[in-house]
């Protein structure tokens, strides 16, 4: 199972109050060169991957080196930017930022020359909480308006998503086994995508994470139904979760910069203090809430607990609905 939050609020307040007690030899120890680090997002741009990225990219060159560029390849559901970063050379100028989808799923349902173990956590940044939204004119604006109108109506209902059997499509199936519902399914790029289409009318509904359509469901443009997870967002206080409405479907997921396994554990050590102590800057804290980003780092060892736990539990939910024997 995945970590309790508290645990990794406590965890993380207690990693970043080391980094900022080490702050000022982190530049005389760096093991990186000039050339920039990339973080590669195995989605489109536009949507939570990118949006917490780029906070990290604007503010850590100060204390990491080099400059950091974020690069979106959402090509073959993800694994584009995958095999891009496993294929790099292995010394931690181009790493990947992802969810679980297109590393641990794809782990398991991708004829892939990789494993589970070939990667190893930097960092995470945050918990994420897949939520259900739509437009404030479409008749669906609550769970129940949109179970009512799947019973009455099965196989007609668009539900845009990102990264197949991943944070933004498991959770869609989970509820439609508890509920017998039926959708039509729409992948898409990412949240960007996913977004531009409910919002210009394309498809019903869609699942993305609170920093993708904070601003919106704010300014009126967006109706967030619901969160998949056992408390509501703090990013989305007023969006109420499925389990409130009677429906026990709880999947929340993180978001994590990964290395390939061979990228030296010194180099790993650098990466993840200097990111750490970039996220804790005012800077970054202020871009953090100014995007809503709910950025709560984990360092590289909690995060690899995180991880691990995370193979296991949707290792055990991909075999339960028939996609892995």
């Amino acid at each position: 199972m995945f970590l309790s939050k508290t645990t990794r609020k406590g965890t993380a307040a207690t990693a970043v109050a080391a980094m900022m007690a080490i702050a000022p030899t982190l530049g005389a120890a760096s093991p990186l060169g000039t050339d920039p680090i990339r973080l590669v997002i195995p989605f489109g741009p536009g949507g939570g991957s990118d949006i917490t990225a780029r906070v990290l990219a604007a503010t850590a060159p100060e204390f990491c080196g080099p400059r950091i560029d974020v690069v979106s390849m959402s090509g073959a559901a993800g694994l584009e930017a995958v095999n891009f970063v496993r294929n790099a050379t292995p010394n931690g100028h181009t790493l990947l930022v992802t969810d679980y989808g297109p590393i641990v799923t794809s782990g398991y349902v991708d004829d892939v020359d990789w494993s589970h173990d070939d990667w190893q956590p930097v960092m995470n940044f945050t918990e994420w909480l897949p939520v259900v939204y739509t437009r404030p004119d479409h008749a669906i604006q609550t769970i129940e308006d949109w179970v009512a109108a799947a019973e009455a109506n099965p196989d007609t209902i668009t539900f845009g998503h990102a990264s197949p059997l991943g944070l933004v499509h498991l959770p869609l199936i989970l509820f439609e086994m508890e509920t017998g519902l039926r959708n039509v399914h729409v992948p898409t790029s990412g949240g960007g995508e996913t977004r531009s289409l409910v919002m210009g009318g394309h498809i019903d509904l869609g699942m993305t994470l609170p920093p993708s359509i904070a601003s919106e469901v704010a300014s009126g443009e967006l109706t967030a139904l619901g969160v998949f997870s056992q408390e509501r967002s703090p990013i989305l206080p007023d969006t109420p979760t499925f389990v409130e409405s009677g429906y026990d479907v709880v999947l929340p997921a993180w978001l994590m910069i990964f290395a390939t396994s061979d990228v030296p554990a010194e180099t790993v050590a650098f990466l993840q203090d200097c990111f750490m102590e970039a996220l804790a800057s005012p800077t970054a804290v202020a871009m953090s809430n100014r995007v809503n980003a709910g950025i709560e780092p984990l360092n590289a060892a909690d995060s690899t607990a995180l991880y691990q736990a995370t193979v296991a539990s949707i290792g055990g939910i991909l075999r339960d609905i028939g996609e892995i024997d």
